[in-house]
This record gives C-alpha cells, sequence and structure tokens, in this order.
C-alpha cells in the first residue's frame, strides 16, 4: 500500500498546527510525487514566511522586512504593512501640528481617523486663540497689577500678603514697613489669629483685633482675602489702625450707658439688660436699694454732700458680686442690681454687708449725719410672667418695707432712750434730793450743837 498521500496529508497539517515539527523527506517519496512534495515544502516556506510577518505587524513592529517577492501569498500583508507604515508617519505628523494629513484608504477607519484630525485642527484653533487671548489678559493683569502696586504703596493702611501654609510675606506696601520697622514682632502677633483656624474655609472676612503697644491699646480692623498668588495659596490682609475711632466709640457708649455722677450704668442701660435678662428666660435677683437721708443731708449740709454720698456708695456697690452682676443708679437715690441666680441667703448676707460697709463709711468720721440703704430683693425664675413695671413695683414695695421696719425699730430705740433718759433724770432729782435733805440736816444738827454749848458756857458763868 502507497504512505506518500499519508505523508504529505501530515506534513500539511505540522505546518499547520505544529511548524516546529513540520518535516518532509522528499526523497522518501515515490518518483511521482517528489515534484509534489518540493511544491508544497515551498507553499510551507510561504505561509511560514506570511505567519512570521503577521506576528510582527500584529506585535506593532513595523521595521520589520516583508517577505520576499517571489512571496505573492504575502502581498496583502505587504499592502498592509505599506499602509500602515505610512498611517504612522502621518499620525507622526498630526502629533507635531500637521492637521492637513487625511487618510484615503483603510474603510471605516480612515472616516474616523479624518474626523478626530479634523476636530483636533478646530481644537488647536481654538486653544491657540484662547492662548493669544490670555496672553493679551496677562499683559493686561501686568499692567493692572503695576497700577495696583503704586496705588496700595500710598494707601494709609497696611498691606501684607502672605503664603497660607508657610506664613512667608509675599508682599508689603510702604505702610507695612514701616510697622515692621518700628514693631518687628507686629505680624507675628497677628498671625494667631490665623493659624488657629483648622482651615481657610473658617477664616473671617473681617476681625476687630485688640493689641497692647508700648503700653496702650491698639485697635485694629483687619479684613482677609483668599487669592491666588502667582499660583500659590495666599492671603491678603488689609489692616488700619481704629483705635481714635474705637476710643471715641467707647466715649459715646460710656456716655450712653453710664450715670455720670456714680459711674454705675444708668437707668437706660439697666432697663435694656432687665428686658433681655427677661427676654432669655434668665434666673436672676432684681435688688432694689434705695439711699435713706439723701434729702435731708442735700437740704442741711448742701448737695456738694450729698453727691459724696452717692458716690461713696457706689463705690461700695461694685465689689463682692458675681461678675456678671449689673448695678446702675436708676434715680437720684435709687439703685437697682440685677444678680445672677445664686444662694438666697448668701446673696441677703451679701447685702446686709454692703448696709453695714455703707453706714460705717470711713467719710462719715467726723460727719454729723449718717449713711444708710434700703433693699428688697425680688427672685425671677424662668417660669416668670411678670413685666418689668411689675418686678420693679414688686422690688420697690418690699423695699420700703425694710425701710418702714428700720423706722419702726429706730422709734422704739427712741422710746426706750427717753424711757431711759426720763427715768436716769427721775433717779438723778431724788439723789440730789436726798443730798439736799442731808446737807439741811447736818446744818440743822450744826447750829443747834452750837446754840447749846454758848447756852453752858453762860451758865457756867464762862466768857
Amino acid at each position: 500500500m502507497n504512505k506518500t498521500p499519508e505523508k504529505l496529508f501530515a506534513y500539511l497539517r505540522d505546518v499547520i498546527y505544529a511548524p516546529s515539527k513540520a518535516v518532509l523527506d522528499v526523497n522518501s517519496l515515490g518518483e511521482e510525487y517528489i515534484k509534489l512534495g518540493k511544491g508544497i515544502q515551498y507553499l510551507a516556506k510561504c505561509l511560514f514566511e506570511c505567519n512570521d510577518f503577521a506576528q510582527s505587524i500584529a506585535r506593532g513592529d513595523l521595521s520589520v522586512n516583508p517577505p520576499s517577492p517571489q512571496n505573492e501569498l504575502a502581498a496583502p500583508l505587504k499592502s498592509l504593512h505599506l499602509s500602515l507604515r505610512h498611517l504612522t508617519w502621518q499620525s507622526q505628523q498630526v502629533a507635531k501640528g500637521d492637521y492637513r494629513q487625511r487618510v484615503d484608504f483603510m474603510g471605516d477607519f480612515a472616516g474616523a481617523f479624518n474626523v478626530m484630525v479634523s476636530q483636533l485642527a478646530e481644537r488647536q484653533e481654538k486653544l491657540e486663540a484662547e492662548i493669544e487671548l490670555n496672553k493679551k489678559r496677562a499683559t493686561a493683569l501686568s499692567e493692572s497689577n503695576q497700577l495696583l502696586m503704586n496705588i496700595t504703596q500710598h494707601i494709609p493702611q497696611q498691606i501684607f500678603v502672605l503664603d497660607i501654609d508657610t506664613m512667608e510675606i509675599l508682599l508689603m506696601n510702604d505702610m507695612a514697613k514701616m510697622e515692621l520697622g518700628k514693631n518687628p514682632r507686629f505680624l507675628e502677633r497677628l498671625l494667631p489669629f490665623l493659624v488657629h483656624k483648622e482651615s481657610t474655609d473658617d477664616i473671617d472676612h473681617h476681625t476687630e483685633v485688640q493689641m497692647n503697644q508700648n503700653g496702650k491699646d491698639m485697635y485694629l480692623a483687619i479684613d482677609f482675602y483668599l487669592i491666588d498668588w502667582n499660583r500659590r495659596n495666599a492671603i491678603a490682609m488689609l489692616i488700619q489702625d481704629v483705635s481714635a475711632e474705637k476710643t471715641q466709640i467707647q466715649e459715646l457708649e460710656y456716655r450712653a450707658y453710664r450715670d455720670s455722677m456714680s459711674g454705675l450704668f444708668n437707668r437706660f442701660y439697666g432697663m435694656n439688660a432687665l428686658s433681655e435678662w427677661l427676654v432669655a428666660k434668665k434666673p436672676f435677683y432684681l435688688a432694689y436699694m434705695d439711699l435713706d437721708n439723701l434729702k435731708h443731708i442735700n437740704d442741711v449740709f448742701g448737695h456738694s454732700e450729698g453727691d459724696m454720698y452717692i458716690k461713696n456708695v457706689a463705690g461700695k456697690m461694685l465689689t463682692g458680686f458675681p461678675d456678671e452682676t449689673v448695678v446702675c443708679r436708676i434715680g437720684g437715690d435709687e439703685f437697682m442690681l440685677l444678680i445672677p441666680t445664686m444662694n438666697y441667703d448668701d446673696l441677703i448676707t451679701m447685702l446686709k454687708a454692703v448696709q453695714e460697709t455703707i453706714r460705717t463709711h470711713e467719710y462719715l468720721d467726723d460727719k454729723e449725719y449718717e449713711y444708710f440703704a434700703s433693699f428688697g430683693v425680688v427672685s425671677v425664675k424662668e417660669e416668670n410672667t411678670l413685666g418689668m413695671d411689675e418686678l420693679l413695683a414688686l422690688a420697690d414695695e418690699r423695699m420700703y418695707e425694710q425701710k418702714r421696719e428700720r423706722k419702726r425699730s429706730r422709734h422704739q430705740q427712741q422710746q426706750q432712750y427717753q424711757r431711759a433718759t426720763t427715768h436716769l433724770k427721775h433717779q438723778s432729782m431724788v439723789l440730789r434730793a436726798t443730798r439736799e435733805s442731808s446737807r439741811s440736816n447736818r446744818e440743822t444738827n450744826r447750829n443747834t450743837g452750837n446754840n447749846n454749848i454758848h447756852n453752858a458756857r453762860v451758865s457756867s458763868g464762862y466768857r
């Protein structure tokens, strides 16, 4: 049986599925199959060349040499190879900015490529136009910045631009430089108002800072602006010294809210504070205090002594109470205290201590009059429903009750004093009468004795 067809078939199978094993010995074939065997070997060589060439193209290796010209099977691959090399060159030209490149082969790919290049050309034109516009804007911005620099150098405010991350000074105007020249730690003392913020979003756009400069209070108004400074996150600070304005406002507030004589808050401030505490449902004590004998002192000793009475009492009312206590003079001899909630007995003890301090004031050492103040207290709870006038009237009534009680006590003391004085006078009169009677008896006895002696001498003839 002839084995040659089977050898040829096995060789073609290995050429396709196992090229490394494909071996054909044409001399082992029959005479009539040698020419066919050589033809099949040539076909296998062409296929191997096409396969190697196709794999190189698939890997993107377009520098590979194509098969020999005699390999007609590789003609389509050679054409594809040339097209891909040309397309690669065109893509390189597009990458260099040559958007005139067009592909008129490769079907749908060519259409997609040409659309992509057209879009890139449009984008390039827009980008170039935008670049030109940005150049013009940059030039204008540079001119504006120069103008701004010229302006900021001569304004009275201090201008600092700082890097947010490093706090490096990026810009200062002349006023800022002058301030740092006088006070090198000026900016360092301001930094805590920035670095304590958790993020730049928390930075206030405006704030006021109080500093002590050479023993004097300085008030600064600072405006903050987050800016981009040459691609660095920066903060611009516009600083203005408002010490004079602040002092003027404080003086105006003092005049508006303070009683000029006593230095305490006035009625306007006190009533506003009372209203705010009531609206806030804040528990507190309202104490109403009235000075005794002020009219008598004014009428008898003069208004200067009455004014001193008010000042001396005011000085004693500013100590001993909780920090939030509001003390105000609401009338000639009337005072009001708003005291945060505390132990009631402790409060009464404090008020009585104030009474005693007023009564024993050192100013009275050589005076012919006395100081005293009566007070009434109302406890205001969170659930309070009384209005301001009702609370004041209630405190006033309790104050007058204390005043009446003191008058009753003084009246009783005066009656006891009068009774004691009357008793002492009576005792003195009795003692005086007793002494007079005793003296009279002694005188009588003395006269009687003298008469008896005289009579005895006469009877005895003695002269």
